[in-house]
């Protein structure tokens, strides 16, 4: 980690300072409390997870106030094909149970000092006093943060006891729902600079030198921890202000604390709707470190946005095949563990659109076979849906045989949590001897590379194409446009093979061949040759074997001619036939050692060396096409060696070009920072 240091006027830094520790009623100081309750407390036995929200009164208005919910334990296991050792990858993990339960703890940060609600407010809900605070019970609107997963949390020892019901009712009455279906919107995470993994001095802070642009048609801000960021209490303050005329719309200090038992920990959501949507837009940011000893943060901003279409493309990640059998079937190594495959979800879904696809045959080999067998489609740790297997007949060999099971889930919100990195798609808890087939299992959205302004047609360098294939490996594939002026000229393409990580290991490729096909509807003029890095690649003894073995190789073909003409002993023949083989095959076992990569105008061939199967291999091509108004490409395939049947799930992008007026001067999602300069580089010291 990296210590902060930032150079700022004294006196732009005393404000801060005041903002933070002195700030008044006015500016909006929340310090939250966390307390832990059951659900039946609460009434919610049987409700689901996400379809809940928690308000508190604090001064003149309502406040979303942020929950977390005990964690299910759960057992994954890889989806690995045509693998006898799949049952040492299992690892443990936690997970959202769909429904809360009689015993479910729910664990709500409440502020110290909330008044009680009137009869009738712009959302309702059952009116709940837990201890001194008053808390409504409110249904989840579209934009409310979903609760976040903790592990082992305890009741606390307070009373609990329903006091009223509050009417939703006035004219700003519920607006979210009806809005968020008439607007398509985007949703995505970002960082900044100053509060990305950085270590903050005991009692210190660090601020926004240069606060973040938010563009006209955002909705909602929320702000939250990762964790990363050390244990202990943090104070966080923001403000949202016009660019135009510096007028103040939102501005708050919130004192929360972080435990180190949840992967993220919402702050506070900022309903930029309601008083400066369509606006242009900055945001401010400041946290305390409360803390009598330095501390890591690390703060992730998610915000939803509306979206324009001219640099929209599908995404998708998962495994899926037209074969008519599926790909082979995987065997569950424990009872009750959950097939799991993973995957990365790009920042820049569109909220409510993201689709989970499942299809999945089953059959379970064990004399006690159920009737059927429900299991839960997870992207972990959010629950998404379930689907059903039924029973249908025994085959030959006495396995219990399911009709093929599908279902299609649409409408999850992504979190932080899921936005910044990598995750699981997993099915179950599926019974001992359960043999899995996949047909489909796979997610998939809609995604604008940017979020700046609806209008704004910047396009260099930002990525318009992202698919991740899963087939015992993760083959991630981003495309890149290049223009001029208001053409397409090509793209440069990135092809990343890694081996999957689990907890419990590496778990290596498969060498040989691995073949991605894509299709670029352009008249290609040019294409470069590859450029690619294996990472970790050294030097070894068959660097060092092969030429050796070449040069005598080589020697070896000269004397055959020799030999041939010469001897006259058919066993002297033999034998030299023999050490030329061997010499062959030598030859060969040493070449295919080291990865190599091979491209056409219509496919990449990644061959994987057998020394090389821990290692992650980037692949760069550049591709030159004859100008086009828009370019449409698709990528539709991956085979590996693990099996013969490919992975068939394709993404397809058309990026129209656009003449360069009123262009943002940013990026955010593509590097994960709102970044000021050109080029294709996310370079650090640009970062805001």
């Amino acid at each position: 980690m990296r210590a902060l240091q930032i150079v700022f006027p004294l006196a732009a830094w005393l404000v801060v300072l005041a903002a933070l520790v002195y700030a008044t009623p006015a500016v909006g100081v929340v310090e939250f409390r966390e307390v832990c309750v059951k659900a039946h407390a609460l009434g919610l036995v049987g409700r689901g997870v996400y379809e809940v929200a928690f308000l508190a009164r604090v001064g003149d208005g309502f406040i979303y106030l942020p929950y977390r919910v005990g964690a299910e334990e759960v057992s994954l296991s890889p989806l690995l094909i045509n693998m006898t050792d799949a049952g040492r990858y299992v690892f443990n993990s936690h997970v959202l149970p769909p429904r809360f339960k009689n015993d479910t703890v729910i664990c709500i940060s409440i502020p110290l000092n909330t008044a009680r609600p009137p009869p009738r407010a712009p959302r309702g809900g059952d009116l709940y006093q837990i201890g001194e605070a008053y808390v409504v019970v409110s249904p989840r609107q579209p934009y409310d943060p979903p609760p976040s997963p903790v592990i082992g949390p305890k009741p606390s020892s307070v009373p609990i006891k329903k006091v009223g019901v509050v009417e939703a009712a006035g004219p700003d009455a519920e607006p979210l729902a009806a809005a968020s279906t008439a607007v398509r919107t985007i949703s995505g995470g970002f960082k900044t600079r100053a509060a990305s993994n950085t270590t903050v001095a005991a009692y210190g802070m660090t601020f926004t030198t240069t606060p973040i642009d938010l563009p006209n048609g955002t909705r909602y801000i929320w702000l939250a921890f990762t964790n990363v960021t050390q244990p202990g209490s943090y104070s966080l303050y923001y403000k949202i202000y016009d660019a135009e005329n510096n007028a103040v719309y939102f501005e708050g200090t919130v004192t929360t604390s972080v435990d180190g038992r949840s992967p993220y920990y919402s702050v506070i959501p900022i309903p930029v709707y309601q008083k400066a949507y369509n606006r242009l837009l900055k945001l401010y940011l400041a946290v305390k470190n409360n803390n009598p000893t330095p501390r890591a943060v690390d703060l992730v901003i998610v915000g939803v946005f509306d979206t324009s279409r001219h640099m929209d493309n599908r995404w998708a990640a998962g495994m899926a095949t037209r074969y008519q059998y599926g790909f082979p079937s995987y065997v569950v190594p424990y009872d009750k563990a959950y097939a799991a495959i993973p995957i990365h979800i790009p920042p820049g879904g569109v909220h409510g659109t993201e689709r989970v696809r499942a299809k999945l045959g089953l059959s379970i080999c064990s004399p006690n076979a159920p009737s059927a067998v429900t299991a839960d489609v997870y992207i972990r740790p959010i629950w998404v849906g379930s689907i059903t297997f039924t029973y249908s007949y025994r085959d030959a060999a006495g396995c219990a045989v399911y009709t093929t099971a599908e279902g299609t889930f649409t409408g999850f919100l992504p979190t932080p949590y899921l936005l910044l990195g990598t995750t699981d798609l997993a099915v179950g808890p599926l019974p001992a001897g359960s043999r899995i087939t996949v047909y489909e299992l796979y997610v998939e959205g809609y995604r604008r590379p940017e979020f700046n302004r609806p209008w704004s047609p910047y396009l260099y360098s930002s990525t318009w194409l992202d698919g991740t294939f899963v087939v015992n490996s993760v083959l991630r594939v981003e495309a890149y446009p290049l223009t001029t002026g208001a053409s397409i000229t090509g793209m440069v393409i990135r092809i990343s093979l890694s081996p999957i990580v689990t907890p419990s290991g590496v778990i290596p490729l498969s060498s040989g061949e691995h073949v991605i096909t894509y299709s670029i509807y352009a008249p290609i003029v040019r294409l470069s040759p590859p450029q690619y890095a294996v990472e970790g690649r050294q030097t070894t003894l068959s660097d060092h074997l092969l030429p050796i073995v070449k040069r005598l190789n080589a020697i070896l073909s000269a004397l055959g001619v020799i030999i041939d003409r010469t001897a006259r002993d058919p066993r002297g023949k033999m034998a030299y036939k023999v050490v030329t083989f061997a010499g062959k095959v030598a030859e060969g076992a040493l070449s295919s050692a080291k990865t190599t990569v091979s491209v056409s105008s219509s496919s990449v061939n990644i061959n994987v060396g057998w020394e090389e199967t821990k290692n992650v291999v980037t692949v760069w091509i550049d591709i030159f096409t004859e100008g086009r108004p828009e370019v449409q490409t698709d990528v539709y395939s991956f085979k590996s060696p693990y099996a013969t049947i490919p992975s068939e799930l394709p993404v397809s992008s058309t990026i129209r070009g656009l003449q360069p007026l009123s262009i943002d001067n940013y990026r955010t999602w593509y590097c994960l920072y709102q970044h000021d300069l050109l080029g294709e580089a996310c370079r650090e010291d640009a970062f805001r």
